[in-house]
This record gives C-alpha cells, structure tokens and sequence, in this order.
C-alpha cells in the first residue's frame, strides 16, 4: 500500500468573524468582555462560526447577538490565520460594517461595557495588554488603520 491509500488526517481549524464599526469621527466600536477569564479585554463584535454558515452570515449574527444591532458589511479588511499549537489552526475573517438597525445593546452575560476608541486609544489598549484576541484583532486594528480594504465578493460561499 503507497501514501495514496493511507488516511490523511484533518487538520482541526476553528473559524471565526469580527465586525469593525466605526462611528462618524472614524473611532472603532470595541466591547468589553464580560467574563473574568477573557481579563475584560477589549474587542469588536465576534465570535465563531457554526454550521452551515459563511463567514459573512458569522459576523452579522454575533454582532447582533453581541450588541443588538443589524450591520451592513461593506467590505472585507482582511484574513487572517493563526497556529493553534501543534493540533489545530485558527482563520478569522474581519469586516467593516455599517449600522443599519437598532441602538447598541450590550448582551448583558457576554459584554459588560462598550466605547468608540481613537487609534490613539487603542494603541493604549495594546500597550496595557487589554485587547482581545491580539493574535487576530491587533492585525485586523492595524490594517484597519491603514485603510486596507478588500471587496466582499472575493469570499464566496459554495452552499448546496
């Protein structure tokens, strides 16, 4: 028997989306983690996906899930990946996104604050070690404040 016929193992990968929006003096929306285990960190509206979903469907769910508002997402910041140790591989997606339902609701189990910060302001959050998820969000905060952008249509879902 060759390698053709032996089984591959599946590499785990956990995928994930966040939502960057902005409010009309160009600050990010950030939420604070309710749980004492996340340290109260700071980070967009996000979270994993499930089955049967596209990353898009990911990130307008858990931000209305997260803060009780419908977004239109724009376009696409970036993708990024990460190694999850030696068994697994994580991919988030991030989008910029647009309010266009409802008044920032924090889910009160999950989210115990949120704020519109200044670049300034989040490079504070860097430094003092309260930004979430860094190995995504501090990728997708600078590129975000680089003004990268990538059309949505460069995602496509092949649903059946």
């Amino acid at each position: 028997m060759g390698k053709e016929s032996e089984k591959r193992e599946r590499l785990p990968v956990s995928v994930s989306s966040a939502v960057f929006i902005e409010d009309g003096q160009g600050r990010l929306l950030l939420l604070q983690q309710a749980a004492e285990r996340k340290g109260h960190r700071w980070g967009p509206p996000a979270g994993g996906m499930e089955p049967h979903e596209d990353p898009m469907m990911t990130a307008r769910r858990e931000t209305r899930e997260e803060v009780d508002i419908e977004v239109k997402l724009t376009d696409l910041v970036g993708i990024y990946s990460v190694d999850r140790d030696n068994n697994a591989t994580g991919i988030g997606f991030v989008f910029r996104g647009k309010v266009v339902s409802g008044q920032i609701t924090p889910r009160q189990d999950e989210i115990m604050n949120f704020r519109f910060f200044s670049p300034t302001e989040i490079e504070d959050l860097i430094t003092s070690d309260m930004l979430y998820t860094p190995e995504y969000n501090l990728d997708g905060i600078r590129d975000w404040i680089e003004g990268k952008s990538y059309p949505l249509e460069v995602i496509k879902h092949l649903g059946s």
